[in-house]
């Protein structure tokens, strides 16, 4: 896949369609917090922006969220990209040669690690969307009113994009070797999906 923060859309989306395992899933879901946060952006730029918003407690609401949402969307960008590239070195560890006892234990090792690492981008991916979601909610209340719908769909992109990547997370889990290691990913999953549904309550 060509670089992702300077592909089009149509592209991405050709490259996701394509019969090859990446980019897949994790890296879809990454490109989805990423247009909420954008979402969170753009009604935070139109309620600073909005006549008599040029001070107090609700404009530094606005930029607070607006930062927090920038930064959110600049990772997620960037962990779509990571995700399919993840992904692709996992495939290539399940493709070593295994004739030898040397190979196979060199092959399942390969596979460890990159299956660890195929869990810790969408990880990482769902801990963003934590803060998509976090920004949003905190300008529900103190933002444009006619633009409180694409709040309500940043949160939507936010959970979805959120839960898409706790999937991939626990799909990789069961490659990784070492019992500690999966046992905290998981854990950190966990809470980081409780986090995500608390501020995106249905």
């Amino acid at each position: 896949m060509t670089h992702l923060p300077t592909t089009s859309l149509r592209d991405y989306l050709d490259a996701l369609a394509a019969a090859t395992p990446a980019p897949g899933g994790g890296s879809a879901a990454g490109l989805a917090g990423a247009m909420g946060a954008a979402l969170v952006e753009m009604v935070a730029g139109l309620s600073l922006d909005r006549p008599g918003a040029n001070g107090g407690a609700q404009s530094a609401l606005q930029r607070a969220a607006l930062e927090r949402a920038h930064g959110a969307r600049v990772d997620l960008l960037s962990l779509a990209e990571d995700d399919a590239a993840a992904y692709t070195a996992f495939m290539e560890a399940l493709r070593l040669p295994k004739g030898t006892d040397d190979e196979r234990s060199a092959r399942t090792t390969a596979i460890s690690r990159a299956a660890q690492r195929a869990a810790e981008v969408p990880l990482a991916t769902l801990r963003a969307t934590v803060a998509v979601a976090d920004a949003a909610r905190s300008i529900l209340d103190a933002s444009l009113p006619a633009a409180a719908s694409d709040l309500e769909v940043a949160l939507r992109f936010a959970r979805a994009a959120g839960e898409s990547a706790a999937e991939n997370v626990e799909a990789n889990l069961p490659y990784i070797e070492d019992a500690q290691t999966r046992a905290e990913i998981a854990s950190q999953t966990v809470a980081s999906l409780a986090a995500l549904h608390r501020a995106t309550p249905q």
